[in-house]
């Protein structure tokens, strides 16, 4: 299962991070197409659709780690 805990907006903060967690994150983001980072104690919480659909995820990646992308191709993508 994938926490998050945010206490500030530091994106320095985010690439202390392992690569496989910073890939879980942005493939999160890219997925379900997030655009608003404000915080509101209501949106922190994932509703249960969302906690089965991540855990499915995670499972599949588990299962089959080659099917991820490198962090230079993820990098470059941004970049674009």
């Amino acid at each position: 299962m994938i926490h998050l805990a945010i206490e500030e907006p530091r994106v320095e903060q985010f690439f202390h991070h392992s690569k496989d967690e910073i890939i879980k994150v942005l493939r999160f983001i890219v997925d379900n197409d997030i655009k608003d980072f404000s915080i509101d104690s209501k949106s922190l919480e994932l509703t249960n659709e969302q906690k089965i659909k991540l855990n499915s995820r995670i499972e599949v990646f588990h299962g089959n780690r080659e099917m991820g992308r490198s962090w230079e191709e993820i990098k470059n993508e941004l970049q674009r």
